[in-house]
């Protein structure tokens, strides 16, 4: 009791403490924060969605389990010069640290003196921070909010990076390969002199059909000055000279849509299989490029932001050692120890009268 007392009033080194609050939201509105937990249990139970619940719970962990790390405080230390606010040369053996102190004693003075806990039905991260006076665990208190927000950032650009990646590449090699169908075609173009060989030979299609129906008509008037039997007819020498005329006509149309060499059929049929490469690279390429659009809709609607509930305000006391609790403790274990004192003592009058 007395070595409680002694400590208290002349070892004790006070502390301070701040506490802040802050949740991990999203883009998409899904958040921690008084009730959150509740709605998310609710949309749970009608919904069967535990995505979003999942991620809150996810996100502040992580971010509690961050600020408990030694990379944490290598960031601090580097941020604020952590160790000036944690130096102690006195006396008290709970708060002890010398200026030349590895870095080992550094990160247990930073244990004790932060410390972060994670609200899972709020989904609420609670910061408190100790210090040897008021302003440096605000100033602390600030600066580890700070890095919890990098920390966020950081999340959120990795899985931009992730996600944006695969997207990205798909649409640079759909625009390749579309641009090459459009190359390809366009020197076969420039090649057989034919921007259309579709128009081409519909429009041989249409005068072989004009240029049967001519000939029939023409044979037909052929047949009738023959059947006059009248071979010195005025009129038979030119319906037989149209008739073979008609005939050579339709046998070069005919000769031009399917005969050999460069017939427009076979032209054709180079032609719409390069039309059909285009036509399938530029519908992949939009198909992409969608696809990359919703990716990046997804991707921002999944961004995570730091909002803070509470920013950190200083104890007007400090909030340890507590006097009252320290006494209560040494007094318990006075009792203890005195309670074993005299059970031992017995024992040993019993030994020595047996």
């Amino acid at each position: 009791m007395a070595l409680a007392l002694i400590y208290v009033c002349s070892v004790a080194t006070p502390r301070y403490e701040a506490e802040s609050r802050f949740f991990v939201q999203s883009a998409s509105g899904q958040q921690g924060g008084a009730g959150a937990g509740a709605g998310a249990a609710a949309s749970l139970l009608t919904t069967g969605n535990s995505g979003g619940m999942l991620g809150g719970f996810v996100d502040g962990w992580a971010v509690a389990d961050f600020l408990k790390s030694r990379d944490s405080m290598r960031r601090l230390d580097q941020k604020v010069g952590l160790r000036r606010y944690l130096t102690n040369t006195g006396w008290d053996p709970f708060n002890h640290l010398s200026e030349g102190s590895s870095e080992d004693d550094l990160y247990r003075a930073y244990q004790a003196s932060v410390h972060v806990s994670f609200n899972v039905l709020e989904q609420i991260d609670v910061l408190r921070v100790s210090a040897f006076s008021p302003e440096d665990a605000a100033t602390l208190s600030k600066a580890l909010t700070g890095l919890a927000e990098e920390f966020v950032n950081t999340m959120n650009e990795k899985g931009v990076a992730d996600k944006l990646t695969v997207s990205e590449e798909s649409v640079r090699l759909a625009e390749q390969k579309a641009l090459a169908a459009r190359d390809t075609l366009a020197t076969w173009r420039t090649a057989h002199g034919n921007v259309d060989p579709a128009a081409t030979v519909s429009m041989l299609l249409n005068l072989s059909s004009q240029l049967e129906g001519e000939l029939s008509t023409a044979r037909i008037r052929l047949d009738r000055i023959q059947a006059l039997g009248n071979k010195d007819h005025f009129m038979l020498k030119p319906a037989e000279q149209q008739v073979a005329t008609l005939k050579k006509r339709l046998a070069s149309v005919r000769h031009r849509l399917s005969g050999d060499g460069n017939a427009e059929v076979k032209l054709l049929k180079s032609y719409e299989a390069l039309r059909n490469a285009q036509v399938f690279a530029d519908s992949n390429l939009t198909l992409a490029q969608q696809s990359y659009q919703q990716a990046m809709t997804d991707t921002l609607r999944l961004q995570r932001y730091l909002s803070i509930i509470a920013q950190p305000v200083p104890t007007d006391r400090p909030s340890s050692p507590r006097a009252d609790l320290l006494l209560l403790q040494a007094l318990a274990l006075g009792f203890v120890l005195m309670f074993i004192a005299r059970v031992a003592m017995a024992l040993l009058r019993g030994l020595r009268h047996g």
